[in-house]
């Protein structure tokens, strides 16, 4: 009987930035299909699986369209007013996209990954209006806009006939959404303004679906519904008193989105059968690009904001010019088809490509003020479809597209000369972005068999990152216009792929020499994990100038709990794969209150700082010292939902004042880490302990004030690095038979 894991390994197997873009609607997976041959390592091998009537194992490119609808339930007062209150927002509307996956059969089993990348229009309102005295009136208008949407999940499906597929699919997910508030008042010195905020969250996604083939054996048709769950996207504000009317409590609710979409897919490879044709069939290629790889890349990066903001009117501060250098690492997987060649690419950059806008100045009365912005992109991160061809045995030339992200630091510079003295002052924020990827490059075999180097060209594409809009007031019209951010990187890389060595001839995994081990490491898992995660931020932050206070230096812990999914792919005792996770956490802690004497009143502030979930994308590299034990490292991207509360209090002997404000925030950063696996229910149940550390960089806004003014105060915050260690156990499900044939 021919051995379907061995022909599947041979090679069987969006975007939107703006929606006036549409470049790259295409997305990608986080792992791949079985081991590659190894030239002194012999491929660990599977029995083979029961014949079907068709084949829905393969890597596939398709794409969607579809009908989405979500609820924002927020509650929040506006301009602190008990009786305006807004009570969330309902959103409609349409999405369409790209995806790519990779699916593993197991005779009428069939286990998956894929990422996808949808543009949307998806939005809603919600509006407060009163009238306050006579003929003056007040309104307040909102409405979210939904601008697109992204994934990556594991898929588990059952084949309920030959040509029809049901399957349930859960995974990370992220969001673009812009919010737009405008505020319309004929009161005398209120202002009138609309501004329009994006923001990105992170968050999970669940669903079910249907495929069939309705177009032939390698045409997939989908219909799939997909739940999607960012939790408290917004602030939460609450304010007391036991003197004062004066007790408001504003809700951040929860934000979620329900998806129904149609989607048609190509898949690579033998459309049907056992593949016997096709494992037989000679290749016209005398070299193997398929397998694992691991590799690093360095380069030069070049882009713009191009927003435009009025500090004063009549004065305009333009968004910068970017320039600067990137390296980093990357790991991926490809599949061969005789010349086309389709992969799966995740990588990591540090980045140091920044610029600055032009600077303003402006008077104010007798004071002259002076004021600037600079921003570099700090990381970079994507994960990405690759599809290929062979124009000679030593050359690749591919296409590829994706999901980006990036951490976009920010520094405001701001100075004002008085006739009594001066002040100059910085501000750092750090904001993560999400958007999409799309590029070219070609790679070459060099000498040594398995080492491949590459030149690459990638265009990121983050849209609107900036707030829009107008204020008008007393003193006139401020106008602001986020433009667009995009960012292109030239970089070279070398890799190394595992397995057969690069300028051999493809080897037929039928007549491929078996390895006699007791187990077998490779194939598509999936698990649970749980454990507990600590760690210290040394940041500060100012409470209160005139004294001089600040708070901050938390330590934080507590558990976490979650799925992961991932694929291996095992050469001798060596054992490489790519995993995804996600993890809910309650990981928080307290900085010491601080506190400040205002001559009577008492102010007393205390940090809080939570995080409520992670998730990572992560490569990993180990070794089998014995049949059922595996040693690993782990390495790659990470994200966090974080959210930090500021408690004050204002006490005058027994009366007070509380105000308490949670703000969420979403990270991106890396993650490396180290693990053992071992068998200890049988050789498909795998167990594990792992230790993660992650980074996320120095995150916090922080403001450096330096006067010479008696009644501005000079001070510095500290703006530290978040970090986090977790330590976890874990249960996973192998898919696949369990030790060699």
């Amino acid at each position: 009987m021919l051995d379907w894991a061995r022909v599947t390994a041979t090679g069987h197997g969006r975007a939107a930035g703006e929606l006036r873009t549409w470049i790259a609607l295409c997305a990608f997976g986080l792992a791949g299909t079985t081991a590659a041959v190894a030239a002194d390592l012999p491929l660990v091998t599977k029995a083979p699986p029961p014949v079907m009537a068709s084949s829905w194992a393969g890597f596939y490119l398709g794409v969607h369209g579809g009908y989405a609808w979500g609820k924002n339930d927020f509650r929040e007062h506006i301009n602190g007013n008990a009786d305006l209150v807004r009570d969330g927002l309902d959103s409609r509307g349409g999405v369409v996209g790209g995806h790519a996956g990779y699916n593993w059969q197991y005779g009428s089993a069939l286990a998956g990954v894929e990422l996808d990348f949808s543009a949307a229009d998806v939005s809603g309102s919600a509006a407060t209006t009163s009238v306050i005295a006579g003929n003056l009136f007040f309104s307040a208008d909102r409405s979210d806009r939904l601008k697109y949407l992204g994934t990556a999940r594991a898929r588990v499906g059952w084949l309920a006939s030959a040509n029809v597929l049901l399957y349930g699919t859960g995974g990370l997910a992220w969001e673009r959404v812009e919010e737009t508030e405008r505020h319309t008042t004929n009161s005398p010195g209120s202002p009138n303004f609309v501004v329009t905020r994006p923001f990105d969250r992170f968050g999970w996604v669940a669903g079910a679906g249907i495929e069939a083939t309705p177009f032939g054996p390698n045409w997939v048709g989908r219909l799939e519904y997909l739940h999607y769950d960012f939790g408290a996207v917004q602030a939460t504000n609450r304010q007391t008193s036991n003197f004062l009317p004066f007790n408001l409590t504003d809700q951040a609710g929860r934000q979620r989105f329900d998806v129904l979409r149609a989607g048609l897919s190509y898949k690579f490879g033998a459309p049907s059968g056992p593949m016997a044709a096709y494992a037989s069939a000679p290749s016209a290629v005398a070299a193997s690009w398929g397998g694992f790889y691991l590799g690093v890349h360095g380069g030069y990066g070049w882009g713009e904001d191009n927003f435009v903001s009025t500090p004063w009117p009549g004065t305009q501060v333009a968004g910068p010019n970017l320039r600067g250098g990137v390296y980093g690492g990357q790991a991926g997987y490809n599949w061969q088809f005789d010349r086309a060649v389709t992969g799966l690419e995740l990588d990591f950059s540090s980045g140091n490509v920044g610029g600055s806008s032009n600077q303003v100045q402006y008077v104010i009365g007798p004071t002259t003020y002076t004021q600037s912005s600079t921003e570099k992109a700090e990381v970079l991160a994507s994960l990405r479809g690759r599809l290929g061809w062979l124009p000679m045995d030593s050359v690749l030339l591919y296409g590829t597209a994706g999901i980006g992200w990036e951490r976009l630091g920010t520094t405001e510079h701001f100075s004002s000369i008085a006739p009594g003295g001066s002040v100059n002052s910085s501000s750092y924020s750090a904001a993560d972005r999400f958007g999409w990827v799309a590029g070219l490059g070609a790679e070459f075999m060099l000498p040594g068999g398995n080492w491949i180097g590459r030149l690459e060209y990638l265009h990121y594409g983050f849209g609107a990152i900036n707030n829009s809009g107008v204020i008008n007031n007393a003193a006139g019209t401020f106008a602001y216009e986020s433009g667009s951010h995009d960012l292109d990187i030239l970089r070279a890389g070398l890799s190394y792929k595992l397995g057969e060595p690069a300028a051999a001839a493809p080897t037929r995994y039928a007549n491929a020499t078996p390895l006699a081990l007791a187990s077998n490491w490779a194939g598509f898992y999936l698990g649970a994990h749980a454990g507990y995660g600590w760690y210290d931020d040394d940041f500060t932050t100012m409470i209160d100038p005139p004294t001089g206070t600040q708070a901050g230096g938390i330590r934080s812990s507590g558990w976490l709990g979650g799925g992961h999914a991932g694929y291996n792919w095992q050469y001798g005792r060596l054992v490489a794969g790519l995993e995804a996770d996600f993890s809910f956490a309650d990981v928080k802690g307290a900085s010491t209150p601080a506190t400040a004497d205002w001559g009577g009143v008492l102010l007393t502030a205390t940090l809080e700082d939570r995080i409520k979930y992670v998730g990572t994308a992560r490569a990993r590299l180990g070794w089998a010292p014995t049949d059922r034990v595996l040693l690993y490292a782990t390495a790659g991207a990470a994200w966090e939902r974080f959210e930090r509360t500021r408690t004050e209090t204002y006490t005058t002997g027994a009366n007070y004042q509380s105000f308490i404000g949670t703000r969420p925030a979403d990270r991106v950063g890396g993650v490396i880490g180290a693990g053992a696996e071992w068998m200890p229910f049988g050789p498909n149940w795998i167990g594990r302990l792992e230790y993660l550390h992650y980074d996320f960089g120095k995150v916090r806004d922080t403001t450096t004030v330096v006067s010479s003014l008696p009644a501005v105060f000079t001070f510095s915050e500290r703006q530290g690095r978040q970090t986090m260690e977790t330590v976890r156990l874990g249960l996973s499900y192998k898919f696949g038979s369990a030790a060699p044939n």
